[in-house]
């Protein structure tokens, strides 16, 4: 009984507070650095990653090589146990939500992942680099609304992208979700009419 109740009084453990004692965001990469990296990449076995990757021209959804790019995504994940639940090629960057196995195979993934896109889009590119910015991720801590809200994120790059829908009609992701609900009642047309 005696040992139930310090263990409640000692649950809750002490944060440090002031400068040098702030939590590493789960973001890293892309615009964010400024030079080399200071710190690590935050990765997380058990959350979802939202994986920018943004090149320096709009190539990647070419109709010669929109196919070569899916497929070279969906392998390299494949051989590195790394889990895409969603996908978005808007041309000049890619949006991808996914889980990766275990942290030590992350740096083998995103290494051949750039390497051979860059090596298939090296016609195209003549000679130029094919990324504009290191890739992106952030860690999405959550399964149940962060999770659908980055996965209806993705949705909406992948109708903007396909030509469905412009950024100037759906400016957050709840006009998206007020423009399905009108779909499904039937009030409006999947086409705009």
């Amino acid at each position: 009984m005696v040992y139930k109740q310090r263990m409640s009084r000692t649950k809750n453990q002490q944060e440090f507070k002031g400068e040098g004692f702030q939590k590493p965001s789960d973001a890293f990469g892309g615009a964010l650095l400024k030079g080399n990296a200071k710190r690590a990449r935050p990765l997380d076995l058990k959350w979802p990653i939202h994986l920018t990757m943004r090149a320096t021209k709009s190539v990647l959804r070419t109709p010669k090589y929109f196919a070569v790019v899916e497929k070279l995504i969906s392998t390299v994940a494949k051989k590195h146990g790394v889990k895409i639940f969603k996908r978005a090629n808007v041309g000049n960057h890619l949006h991808l939500a996914i889980q990766i196995s275990h942290v030590r195979r992350w740096a083998a993934f995103i290494r051949e992942l750039t390497g051979r896109l860059g090596l298939a889009l090296k016609g195209v590119m003549a000679g130029e680099k094919l990324w504009l910015f290191r890739p992106h991720t952030r860690i999405v801590r959550g399964w149940k609304k962060a999770f659908q809200t980055l996965l209806e994120y993705v949705k909406l790059n992948q109708l903007e992208a396909a030509g469905f829908l412009s950024r100037k009609d759906f400016k957050t992701l709840k006009d998206l979700r007020d423009f399905y609900d009108e779909i499904s009642n039937g009030a409006r047309h999947p086409c705009g009419t």
